[in-house]
């Protein structure tokens, strides 16, 4: 059983990940308005930005997913 402070962790991690996730859609659609109005500089910035929000997500859950299954080597050992 995972204790406490290690479940908060991983909740944290996950949900920090899902926030990553929320801003680099909202940046998507931002690029994608910004392109239908032809302002291609602010496009391509909002596009770069929802590509290192998506890259954070990534990461954070792939800290996650680490850390529980550390928990779970440690279980069975």
């Amino acid at each position: 059983m995972l204790n406490q402070s290690l479940s908060d962790k991983i909740i944290n991690l996950r949900r920090m990940s899902a926030e990553y996730y929320q801003k680099a859609a909202w940046n998507q659609l931002l690029a994608l308005d910004n392109y239908r109005e032809n302002n291609f500089i602010a496009a391509e910035r909002f596009a770069q930005l929802s590509f290192e929000d998506q890259m954070n997500a990534t990461e954070c859950a792939e800290l996650a997913d680490a850390e529980f299954c550390l928990h779970l080597e440690l279980e069975f050992e």
